[in-house]
């Protein structure tokens, strides 16, 4: 009898331990969720009188300030080329109008399209020479044309866009193979969220003023990484995109 009692004993406390076992233990198709970090900060341009920039009127509204606008701010990393595409391809509009391409500077991932307006009461041309991807297109008044732009060229090769009808009409196109980037407006400002940990390099482009800047910097998983770009005179670069 007490053999009995014995085994019923035994055979009940392994299958409590079986149950707790199951409840507390992780499941093996569970999926693994990897903390990622933030990086902000504010570009701004530090006017030198001895060199003046000319085209500080156009992206600086605020002289004391310095805040530069349309600046491209961007990792770079080789872990990054292979970053999978978005899922869905975004369209950006770039207009011609009063004889200026409007925006001059965007940013977009390799996959997405530009679609081209002519606001103007005149005909406009499109044209980009670049070795991973070329068109030449003209525009009439009204007219529209998108073009798909599948190959990334990074921050340091855009397409370069022109009209072969005003020769002051200048754009650039950036694009990249991940989400890590932004296009500076009126403050400045820029924010990359949901990096991956890890050491990169942080660039910093302004096609128009032929600025550049790079800058080492780790990111960690929670937290946000703030670091604030000042260039000057002394990052401009005589070689033309």
């Amino acid at each position: 009898m007490r053999f009995v009692v014995s085994v019923v004993i035994s055979c009940a406390l392994n299958l409590i331990v079986s149950a707790d076992d199951r409840t507390t233990a992780p499941s093996q198709d569970a999926t693994v969720v990897t903390s990622t970090g933030t990086i902000e900060g504010t570009v701004t341009y530090q006017a030198d009188k001895s060199r003046p920039w000319r085209y500080a009127r156009y992206y600086v509204k605020n002289r004391r300030a310095g805040q530069l606008a349309e600046a491209v701010v961007a990792l770079t990393d080789r872990s990054l080329r292979n970053h999978e595409r978005a899922e869905k391809p975004q369209t950006i509009v770039i207009d011609q109008k009063d004889f200026r391409f409007d925006p001059e500077t965007v940013a977009i991932r390799a996959g997405d399209l530009v679609k081209f307006t002519n606001s103007d009461n005149a005909v406009h041309n499109v044209r980009t020479i670049n070795p991973l991807h070329s068109f030449n297109v003209n525009m009439q008044s009204g007219g529209k044309h998108e073009e798909k732009f599948d190959r990334a060229s990074g921050i340091r090769r855009p397409y370069r866009l022109g009209c072969d009808y005003h020769s002051s009409m200048r754009a650039w196109v950036f694009v990249f193979a991940h989400p890590y980037f932004q296009v500076t407006k009126a403050d400045g400002k820029f924010r990359l969220d949901d990096v991956p940990p890890g050491d990169y390099d942080l660039e910093m482009a302004h096609p128009a003023g032929e600025l550049k800047w790079t800058q080492k910097i780790k990111v960690t998983s929670g937290e946000t990484t703030k670091i604030d770009i000042q260039v000057s005179p002394d990052d401009k670069t005589d070689a033309k995109q």
